[in-house]
């Protein structure tokens, strides 16, 4: 194993010990621009961005967010906010608004979203339905079923059927041809196992992929033909793999390792995964069939994220060496791994524990001319 292991560890536990994203040869160079839910220092929940080349830092929002996500052209970023100033709306809205939060707007109507995407041409889509947390589960409002929402660059709107109450994790294929979602069954107020579904964007045809059962970490290949996806074991984790021209899946089972937080690199003939073994835990890449290509580093003890870049040349790590527990608060640290075996680089250490969520991918934009400022050590 490379000493890089040990680095990524130590940066977890020693706040003086992070670096800045990118040498001081890379401050003029902007980088693709990373979205993520994150802490201030005066505790104040938001939606934050990191310029991944000169380590800039923002605010875009205050407030609950989740699932934001770059448009294609990375001018503008998407989210859904829970919450309204009053205190008098706890549903989840869509908002729009440049990378420096300028001309926020809200694009859905009454009602609450859920797990928005945005799709390579531009068509942003969401969950909506009247309401998300019914207050009496007798109530017949917990099994009504949202609609999944497509809004086009001129802003009109049409619906692409409904999906389960209790869906979750929306995707586009990187082709725009196909939309994939989880769901939990369909009452919000009973536990179940989870079910992928995978929908045609064109006809709107849905198929529930049998064999995908109980996954998550939703990833598709570079040529949009393989989603992968990861099932929690005994050992840790298998990879499952997708075929989306037949909508079937496998179990890529290696008897001697887990496998999780699946997500494509380079070409797509490769996966990075979190790597266990009876004696060692790696962020690795493999090939399709789990075979190990390369390890790259020891990755932090909670992993909350596993993202790749644009470009598929490196993964964003996000995790603690602490559970979120009474009593042992620790911000999700962020790096950028590259995936040619060189150094990790810092990109941010004030993610939300426990809920943490990133964009799902960096997205190449120039970042706002913002006062540099530096974040105060807690």
């Amino acid at each position: 194993m490379r000493a890089l292991g040990a680095t990524l560890g130590v940066v977890v536990l020693s706040a003086s010990l992070l670096a800045t994203a990118g040498s001081a040869s890379a401050q003029d160079r902007p980088g693709p621009l990373l979205a993520y839910t994150g802490v201030s220092a005066d505790r104040v929940d938001g939606l934050d961005v990191v310029d991944t080349g000169t380590g800039r830092q923002w605010r875009v929002a205050d407030g609950l967010t989740h699932d934001a996500h770059w448009s294609p052209d990375g001018s503008r970023i998407a989210w859904i906010a829970y919450g309204s100033d009053d205190g008098t709306d706890d549903l989840g809205h869509v908002q729009v608004a440049a990378a420096d939060g300028s001309g926020r707007t809200q694009v859905d109507g009454e009602g609450g979203s859920r797990s928005l995407a945005w799709s390579p041409d531009g068509t942003l889509a969401w969950l909506h339905r009247s309401a998300w947390n019914p207050t009496d589960c007798s109530a017949a409002d917990r099994l009504r079923r949202p609609d999944l929402v497509l809004r086009g660059v001129d802003g009109t709107t049409r619906t692409l059927g409904t999906a389960a109450p209790t869906a979750d994790e929306l995707r586009f294929s990187p082709d725009g041809t196909t939309v994939a979602w989880r769901e939990r069954g369909d009452d919000v107020c009973a536990a179940a196992g989870t079910r992928l579904v995978v929908a045609d964007v064109a006809s709107g045809r849905q198929t529930v992929v049998a064999g995908a059962e109980d996954t998550s970490g939703l990833s598709f290949s570079p040529d949009s033909t393989t989603l992968a996806a990861s099932r929690a074991t005994a050992d840790g984790g298998d990879v499952v793999l997708v075929d989306l021209s037949t909508r079937t899946a496998r179990t890529v089972v290696t008897p001697e390792a887990g496998e999780t937080f699946p997500v494509f690199v380079g070409d797509g003939t490769d996966l990075a995964v979190v790597r266990t073994t009876p004696t060692d835990r790696t962020l690795s890449v493999v090939d399709r069939s789990g075979v190990p290509v390369r390890d790259l580093a020891e990755p932090p003890e909670f992993v909350e994220a596993l993202v790749a870049s644009t470009d598929r040349t490196s993964v964003l790590v996000a995790g603690r060496s602490l559970p979120s527990a009474d009593g042992a608060v620790q911000d999700t640290q962020l790096w950028r791994q590259p995936l040619d075996g060189s150094a990790a680089t810092t990109l941010a250490g004030n993610g939300r524990a426990a809920v943490f969520e990133a964009a799902v991918s960096f997205r190449s934009a120039d970042a706002p001319h913002l006062e540099r400022r530096q974040r105060p050590r807690r």
